[in-house]
């Protein structure tokens, strides 16, 4: 079976569709602004902050306290893939869902209580986590923190109930998860599929994660941004007479006993992290490019999606 790409979805510091993020390399420009507070304190050229609000496509607005960072720019590009592809918002039950994501974000204090009750001598005492803790803990965090939230933000907010799941990593896991959407649509677990990654490295706790791992440094800042497809195939797609833009030929994961590092595909939007390689792949589909985008995390996980345009 032929899958084909028939939706594509964009949020970057450099703008939110393919045409924009060229212009703007073309013409010298740079995603990357000042860091500010601590991440002003730490040896980046910048950070790749995008300018998003997820708000107008939010169910309730008053959601976007809830939804984390990386979630909200997932949601943008979701809804822009899912758009694109010609399926209608609301009507996307059957519709899959696969999303890779990065490492766990930090909270913004809001569980230095529970910390706190948890502790006995300056050490971490689990009866008092167990207890205490536990106790005090904001039972509203986890929707903030947990990885898989991401994808929950995105099934809540857009309705899609279809097969689904979280292939965490850093570069390598928004094209496992599209490698996971192709399989679901040749297996048959899925009609229609959105995949791709999503997320967050500019907020201090992140960033400096990034710095330590080597991942960021004097040549590229942390950045965040989305990037998804609507993967279905190719014969439904012609049936139902829907725009594709790439046929997938091949795709795969696996493992890499000694990585090597493994540069951004654009720094000049900053380090991504496990968006990279989605961002990658859709804007060289928009281009009109066909080509394979290929992944090494620093722990050895690969992914890679080759694909053919025209």
């Amino acid at each position: 079976m032929h899958v084909a790409i028939t939706g594509l979805g964009l949020v970057t510091s450099l703008g939110n569709d393919a045409a924009t993020i060229d212009a703007s390399l073309d013409a010298g420009r740079t995603g990357l602004s000042p860091g500010e507070g601590l991440v002003a304190l730490l040896p980046v050229p910048g950070v790749g902050a995008c300018a998003f609000d997820a708000r107008p496509i939010l169910r309730r607005k008053k959601d976007r306290k809830l939804i984390p960072r990386a979630a909200e720019l997932a949601i943008g590009a979701a809804h822009a893939a899912l758009t694109s592809a010609g399926l209608l918002i609301g009507a996307l039950e059957e519709v899959g869902a696969f999303v890779g994501v990065g490492r766990e974000p930090p909270d913004s204090g809001e569980v230095e209580r529970a910390l706190v009750r948890s502790a006995r001598g300056g050490a971490l005492d689990a009866e008092l986590l167990a207890t205490d803790g536990v106790a005090a803990y904001p039972p509203l965090a986890p929707l903030r923190t947990l990885p898989n939230m991401v994808l929950a933000h995105v099934a809540i907010q857009l309705g899609l109930m279809g097969e689904a799941g979280t292939r965490a990593g850093d570069v390598a896991a928004g094209l496992a998860a599209i490698h996971e959407g192709v399989l679901a649509i040749q297996e048959g677990r899925a009609a229609q599929v959105l995949a791709g990654g999503a997320d967050s490295l500019v907020d201090a706790g992140s960033a400096r994660d990034v710095v330590r791992l080597g991942l960021a440094g004097p040549e590229v800042g942390p950045g965040e941004g989305a990037a998804f497809v609507v993967l279905e195939s190719a014969d439904a797609a012609r049936a139902r007479g829907a725009r594709i833009y790439a046929i997938i030929t091949h795709s795969s994961t696996g493992f890499e006993p000694e990585p090597g590092p493994c540069p951004p595909a654009e720094p000049r939007i900053g380090w991504c992290g496990s968006a990279d390689g989605a961002i990658d792949l859709v804007r060289r589909v928009a281009r009109g490019r066909s080509g394979e985008a290929r992944r090494v995390d620093h722990d050895g996980a690969v992914a890679e999606v080759g694909w053919s345009v025209g």
